[in-house]
């Protein structure tokens, strides 16, 4: 059982930073032409939340990940939150887009 939930942490870690890397890499050149158009500053803003907001889930899954592995006792802890992040994540995925 635990074996599936370390697959688990793992394919979300790596999810959590393809997202990160694509989310952050859109906010660095938004960032960079925002003098040539300062009307994208919304747009930057939304993006770096939401790069913290992948960030945060990719950070939890890799630590639960490492829990299983080593048979840490806090392994519990870091799938609640892996829970918790990704609850928050989506959370603030769907209020950031739904917004645009």
């Amino acid at each position: 059982m635990l074996r599936y939930l370390f697959i688990l942490d793992v394919a979300l870690a790596v999810l959590g930073g393809s997202m990160v890397i694509g989310v952050g890499v859109s906010a660095l050149l938004l960032g960079w032409y925002l003098d040539s158009a300062p009307e994208y500053r919304d747009q930057v803003l939304t993006l770096l939340k939401l790069t913290l907001a992948y960030l945060s889930v990719t950070v939890a899954a890799g630590l639960a990940a490492w829990g299983l592995r080593g048979k840490r006792r806090w392994h519990w802890l870091a799938q609640a939150a892996v829970l918790l992040t990704g609850l928050g994540s989506y959370l603030i995925s769907l209020t950031s887009l739904s917004a645009q």
